[in-house]
């Protein structure tokens, strides 16, 4: 991969949030932690991400509300829904927010990172 892309990882586990940390430094994308819901909304108004890896039950928030305030703050940032809701829920919510992506958990590594590669091309795409 050609020069650093940010990505947001939005995960309140600080185990899975390191893993993945890892992983993706790794794979040479710039990875910033956040691990509540404040955090996440912070990060997403300051600046735009290649792509948001999302866990959607994250402290602070209910659920509904966080989704909502993400919303109502209209990102530009790729989202990749990342949670264990059952799939119909993941779907309606990834509608809602107009997700680049949904990614189950647990996690299959492979799954990941080719779709967070296809979200980042698109994403790098759209800034040129």
């Amino acid at each position: 991969m050609c020069g650093k892309h940010v990505i947001l990882v939005a995960e309140d586990d600080v185990d899975t949030a390191a893993m993945l940390q890892e992983l993706l430094t790794l794979e040479g994308y710039e990875v910033e932690l956040t691990a509540t819901a404040r955090a996440v909304l912070d990060a997403l108004a300051e600046r735009r991400f290649h792509a948001v890896l999302l866990d959607l039950t994250m402290p602070g928030m209910t659920t509904d509300r966080f989704v909502s305030e993400i919303a109502r703050l209209g990102t530009p940032s790729p989202l990749m829904i990342f949670s264990a809701r059952l799939p119909h829920e993941m779907q309606a919510i990834a509608e809602r927010l107009h997700a680049a992506a949904l990614i189950p958990k647990p996690v299959d590594i492979d799954v990941l990172l080719s779709t967070l590669a296809k979200v980042v091309l698109g994403s790098a795409g759209q800034e040129g």
